[in-house]
């Protein structure tokens, strides 16, 4: 069933014709999240009208970065992006602008159903997934379903779980001590500026703190890199160990940026076997088949079962 999938990000907007787990054509332009929903939509459908195959779909997949009622299709809330993004009638907008059926749906609940439909989850029935982004993103996957819960945030907030009760982290939830605050891509400046051998650190000269940064700074030989990196692989472990309790997986989804550096995926599986208790087995930590396409891999798996 060929589907226009449509991966709002908190910076960019992925849009893709998907058709069986087959992506036909991919778009990705820039966007502003502290722009109006409405005008986001606008730019999304003149985008989207621009993809010569988008005429041949016959649904779209919508992912919002936040907390989305799945069976009424709204969205819930999103921690300060896209601030009208609650008001909006998606499944009417979808109608009126396309003439199409749509379904919503949280960001990572959708990259984990690309994963088990069509990625690094095949031929398992439970998961949880880890996207490592600005922010911390997670999805659980239970029985050969994803999870969604009464209110929508079942499986979707360990993003916001505390991990630390002394001399916390503020979060952007408002919350103290969340995984977020200790890992996200947001919070890694703040971090870095804090070790006391900063100013003789490679990262002050850096333009943007992230991931790739710590992980050259660390194959450079510097020492706050490693500290700080060391620190957030502690951080997404004791994440990964709180989820593998929580929701009982057979495997551990490495997604998102962040993903294709060995050196943290070792790191997170190395706190797994030293501290989960799964009298099973080990839970195994692998990493997103396609981590840029799996949102709207998810999303046409979605039309696919419906």
């Amino acid at each position: 069933m060929k589907t226009l999938c449509i991966d709002l990000g908190g910076s960019r907007v992925k849009l893709a014709v998907v058709d069986a787990g087959c992506i036909e054509e991919m778009r990705i332009f820039p966007i502003d999240h502290d722009s109006p929903m409405s005008e986001v939509l606008q730019s999304v459908e003149s985008q989207a009208r621009n993809l010569p195959s988008v005429g041949g779909c016959l649904g779209i997949g919508f992912a919002y970065p936040g907390i989305v009622d799945a069976r009424r299709q709204r969205v819930m809330a999103g921690n300060g992006k896209y601030t009208d993004a609650a008001t909006i009638d998606y499944a009417a907008w979808a109608r009126e602008r396309f003439g199409l059926p749509l379904i919503l749906t949280n960001d990572a609940a959708a990259a984990i159903c690309g994963e088990m439909a069509y990625g690094a989850g095949q031929g398992n029935e439970s998961a949880v997934l880890l996207m490592i982004g600005t922010g911390i993103g997670n999805a659980a996957y239970s029985q050969g379903k994803v999870l969604t819960g009464k209110h929508g945030t079942l499986g979707i907030l360990g993003g916001h779980i505390a991990i630390a009760h002394e001399a916390p982290r503020r979060c952007t939830c408002g919350n103290l001590g969340c995984l977020e605050a200790y890992a996200g891509t947001w919070a890694l400046a703040n971090i870095a500026q804090e070790h006391p051998g900063f100013k003789d650190s490679c990262l002050k000269d850096v333009e943007r703190i992230d991931y790739c940064a710590l992980a050259a700074g660390c194959a450079a030989g510097d020492s706050v890199c490693r500290d700080v990196f060391d620190g957030v692989c502690r951080a997404l472990g004791t994440g990964a160990v709180n989820l593998i309790h929580a929701y009982d997986p057979e495997i551990l989804i490495l997604s998102g940026g962040a993903s294709h550096i060995a050196a943290l995926r070792t790191a997170i599986q190395t706190h797994i076997d030293a501290y989960s208790w799964t009298p099973w087995g080990h839970v195994q930590v692998v990493t997103a088949k396609e981590p840029e396409a799996s949102v709207v891999l998810g999303l046409s798996s979605l039309f696919e079962e419906r």
